[in-house]
């Protein structure tokens, strides 16, 4: 191989950036897998192979397809190009390939064709290295809404669009090619390439006789803008064809990036889980933002970015929990900037956005968590934004907007109720539904589920009565409790924020309704359970498997098992709700054991999101996260960080399988940072993190202002994972939490470990961090 490009040896503690494998969780416990995206930290240029369509887990493919890059997808091949992308496919073999988070190079085995690509922020550089052929060809493939103009020296000038926005591009090759011709181009037979446009045009650039093999360079950057905008970030980013100073460069800047946070200790296999997961974090969540003006996904816009630098595109459901929270401790620097977007979108929509999409906002999920993701920022000391026009923003969409699920516009009579009485209701049962014995039911519930096997997924018949609500989205439905419990911690970082500006009122309505959790509470049977607007509990119902497909007619995704405990603001409060510590830690440890009912398979049939189980517990949707944690709130710090090492070491590894779900913008990876250095935010908008059980003898956070954090576990090993006693800054710390003042004024927490619980440590009725709802 003439490229030889090989990773380097991480076996006597390398640099950060060489323990980062972008293959993990490129073979996927769900649906889809990771990419092994080669990207700067926020970068907009992202580049991977397209890999065989209809196999979502990549790292099973057999063939590459093309090489992405921005508005544009290339494929090198000899000889005469097929006019189908099948045809110009080739087999690849991962032993033969290298892939980094700055660069990613493979051998094409069936043309013998060597490609390596790297990045700057908004361009990318693809090197091509022939076999000796008298017939070398570059083809660039896009979409059916696109352009391309050829430019006298064989240049390409164009944009693709993706759901309505134009990626623009400008493409220029080494030398100029002999011929360039434009063909439509057939898709693959019955399928299409995974996150792009079926291409309908083809661009081949050929080049002439090359007897002892030719080195072809690409080089391409890409803009939201226009097409001038991209060849100005391609002058400015990529001025020559020198590819090992771009990759040395990318390398540097995520090595400098991953570095803000260093481990010593633990296995090389922690270590690769580990800076792979944070490469997932910094990867995932894209700064869009060129030439003093960013692109907005949430009105499909372009807008002046004035003294703002950074903008993030943002999936909140998902990155709220701790994709965020991370961002805060290893980049605090781009916060303000970051939260201030936040604002720029409130001014252009009216209210927080949801979910941002190139073309426009849509509404996915449930909640309004960048309203979380802004109480955050100023509970952890961000104060450079406008926090008064961002709290405007939050309280219009709390009051104005609908939170039914994947919907956008007002408020309907359901959101009126909420507001009214502090929950989101149910559907009403049908008559000829209801049973005179509802725990007779549930304990015959099996009996129903045999008898419908094995004709469908969701195992228990639909009981209630026709929708009556248009807006309702006809697949999702309302998802009635999940509704109300995020919405409930939402309106509670919502009256932070107006306790902050000094809004009484409001923070009282606000309270409130934070405290609608309440109401959905039955205890009678100890789960978070639906209710009608006639404030009855649906009957008949199974916490296990009610809800239909993906529980959605109750909750998101979920059961009642997860749901019940997502109260992360008042974890106090449910606490008392359940009885009390030892009854609360009795629920939690139900949830790590309660089976299925039917057997598993059967199971993710009807809740496909809920992998990575334990029981009932699914480290592998969002909505379980803070959990295991919760044991710090009941008196049992100890059996969370049992709880926190079996997590780790079931369902996280540095293999191709080694994600248990979705990563879903960095959530599952930034959920292993965390816990691996040894503590987790339970409740953003409240400026505390809860220790659990960390894997490193050391784990440093370095801050910008030269200040560092050390959680040093002292004897730490696989059997030593229960803490003894700990220290914070040379003082005698029994308490399993800390605040965020901690971290960013400096300091060192030290925690001695042992192979059995100490169960007395943090355990005092005193000694849980504060979570309590004061009315």
């Amino acid at each position: 191989m003439k490229l030889n490009y090989t990773r380097p040896d991480t076996r006597s503690d390398g640099d950060p950036v060489d323990y980062t494998d972008t293959n993990i969780g490129t073979l996927s416990w769900k649906t889809w897998s990771t990419l092994p995206a080669v990207q700067l930290p926020h970068g907009m240029m992202e580049v991977f192979p397209y890999t065989t369509p209809g196999i979502g887990d990549r790292y099973l493919a057999d063939r590459i397809y093309a090489f992405a890059a921005g508005g544009f997808a290339l494929m090198p091949v000899v000889g005469p190009p097929g006019s189908a992308i099948e045809a110009n496919a080739s087999e690849f073999d991962h032993d033969l390939e290298l892939a980094t988070p700055y660069m990613y190079a493979a051998l094409l085995e069936d043309s013998e064709i060597e490609v390596a690509c790297t990045v700057s922020r908004h361009a990318a550089l693809i090197r091509c290295f022939f076999p000796p052929t008298d017939g070398p060809s570059l083809i660039i493939y896009l979409g059916r809404e696109a352009n391309v103009t050829v430019e006298s020296d064989g240049s390409l000038t164009g944009y693709q669009a993706f759901f309505g926005t134009r990626i623009y591009f400008q493409l220029e090759f080494d030398r100029t090619p002999q011929h360039v011709a434009i063909a439509a181009s057939e898709a693959p037979t019955g399928r299409r390439l995974r996150r792009s446009l079926t291409p309908s045009k083809t661009i081949t650039a050929s080049f002439g006789t090359t007897a002892s093999g030719a080195d072809i360079r690409v080089r391409a950057a890409i803009s939201y803008i226009s097409a001038a905008q991209a060849k100005q970030n391609l002058r400015a980013e990529l001025p020559d064809w020198d590819f090992e100073k771009v990759c040395a460069q990318a390398r540097g800047i995520w090595n400098a990036a991953l570095s803000r946070i260093t481990v010593s200790g633990g296995t090389e296999a922690q270590k690769r889980t580990f800076y792979t997961s944070i490469y997932r974090c910094l990867q995932r969540m894209k700064n869009i933002t060129e030439g003093g003006r960013y692109f907005s996904g949430f009105d499909g816009q372009v807008h002046e970015a004035g003294d703002m630098d950074f903008y993030n595109m943002d999936q909140p459901w998902d990155t709220y929990r701790c994709a965020r929270p991370l961002q805060f401790l290893i980049e605090p620097e781009n916060i303000d900037a970051m939260i201030q977007s936040y604002v720029r979108m409130c001014e252009q929509l009216g209210w927080v956005p949801i979910t941002p999409t190139t073309g426009g906002e849509r509404a996915t999920m449930v909640g309004r968590h960048i309203t979380a993701i802004i109480a955050d920022a100023h509970a952890k000391g961000f104060r450079d934004f406008d926090l008064a026009g961002a709290y405007e923003g939050a309280r219009t969409s709390a009051l104005e907007r609908t939170m039914i699920p994947w919907v956008k516009g007002p408020a309907t009579e359901l959101d009126r109720f909420y507001n009214e009485h502090a929950y989101f209701p149910s559907r009403p049962v049908r008559e000829d539904m209801k049973v005179e014995d509802p725990e007779a039911w549930r304990d015959a519930v099996r009996d129903l589920v045999v008898s419908e096997m094995p004709h469908q997924i969701t195992w228990l018949p639909d009981i209630h009565e026709p929708e009556t609500v248009p807006e309702v989205n006809y697949w999702h439905r309302r998802q009635s409790v999940s509704i109300t419990l995020e919405n409930a911690y939402d309106d509670w970082c919502l009256a932070q924020l107006a306790t902050a500006l000094g809004r009484d009122d409001d923070a009282a309505h606000f309270t409130w309704r934070a405290c609608g959790y309440r109401t959905l509470f039955n205890a009678a049977t100890g789960f978070m359970w639906p209710k009608t607007a006639d404030g009855e509990w649906v009957e008949p119902f199974h916490p296990t498997l009610s809800g239909g497909f993906a529980g959605e007619e109750y909750y998101a995704e979920m059961n009642a098992w997860s749901y019940t405990f997502h109260v992360q603001h008042d974890v106090l409060g449910l606490v008392d709700l359940m009885g009390g510590r030892q009854a609360f830690t009795r629920k939690l440890d139900e949830l790590f054991t309660e089976q299925y009912v039917m057997d598993k398979p059967a199971f993710l049939g009807q809740f496909p999101d809920a992998s990575g189980l334990i029981g009932q517990y699914s480290q592998g949707n969002e909505p379980s996260f803070h959990i295991p944690y919760l044991y710090n709130y009941a008196g049992a710090p100890w059996r969370a960080q049992r709880r926190v090492r079996d997590i780790m070491k079931l369902w996280y590894s540095d293999a191709p399988m080694g994600l248990s779900g979705d990563d879903d913008i960095g959530s599952l990876s930034s959920w292993y940072t965390f816990s691996a250095m040894g503590f987790y935010p339970v409740c953003p908008g409240s400026p505390v993190y809860d220790i659990g059980s960390p894997l490193f003898e050391t784990a440093t956070l370095h801050l910008p202002d030269g200040k560092s954090f050390i959680v040093e576990a002292r004897e730490v090993s696989e059997r030593n994972k229960y803490i003894q006693s700990a220290t914070l800054n040379g003082e005698a710390l029994d308490r399993p939490w800390f605040r965020h003042q901690d971290i960013v004024g400096g300091g060192r927490l030290v925690l001695h470990m042992g192979p059995r619980p100490n169960k007395a440590w943090g355990s005092a009725p005193g000694a849980a961090a504060p979570s309590r709802i004061l009315e």
